[in-house]
């Protein structure tokens, strides 16, 4: 198993963007228009089984950020400040083959994020990734409810069934024994459908 960043200009590029935009119609009949400038892909031997979307906070504005009541700076995780744009990303649009490949893409994440100065993450995940975190004893910090009435009228038809699946804006550490590197290196759990697409 190996994983890699995806640039635009990567020779596997429309392979991966066809991947994610066929798992998110597949599960929620969503249509996505756009990915993120950088995507993190994990293949088993030569074959594609996972990839997500990151965007650098101190590149633009998060996603996420649509569904927030409060300034990025106003949320606590863990007990602690989410951190400065520098050092924050968020993950979207993650897709997988199964629930098996999903402790590998959220190793890549880590490792691939903490390789270029990020302590803290956040994404959207739907009710299934909420549970599959749960069942491993994960506790991630709930930041808001994703709700589809914050998105223009004029894109809401293209999440399909995407926001009857309850999706909430979660974040969490990356560093220092973090939730995310328990996820890397836990026992495969069921899950079923993935979460966050981005359009």
């Amino acid at each position: 198993m190996h994983h890699c960043w995806i640039l635009p200009d990567h020779p596997l590029r429309e392979q991966v963007e066809t991947f994610i935009c066929n798992r998110y119609w597949l599960n929620f009949n969503a249509c996505l228009r756009t990915l993120p400038r950088l995507l993190i892909a994990v293949f088993d031997d030569e074959v594609l089984v996972a990839a997500c979307g990151v965007q650098l906070a101190d590149e633009q504005r998060l996603f996420s950020q649509t569904y927030l009541n409060q300034p990025l700076h106003a949320y606590q995780v863990s007990s602690r400040p989410l951190p400065a744009a520098e050092q924050l990303a968020e993950v979207g649009s993650m897709a997988a083959l199964a629930a098996s490949y999903l402790p590998h893409l959220f190793g890549a994440v880590v490792k691939l994020l903490g390789n270029i100065q990020r302590s803290a993450v956040i994404f959207t995940a739907t009710r299934a990734l909420q549970k599959y975190f749960r069942r491993i004893g994960v506790a991630l910090t709930a930041l808001e409810t994703a709700q589809i009435s914050a998105l223009p009228e004029s894109v809401r038809e293209l999440w399909g069934s995407y926001y009857q699946h309850q999706p909430v804006v979660l974040a969490g550490w990356l560093t220092q024994g973090s939730v995310f590197e328990q996820l890397a290196t836990t026992p495969v759990a069921a899950a079923t459908k993935l979460p966050e697409a981005r359009v």
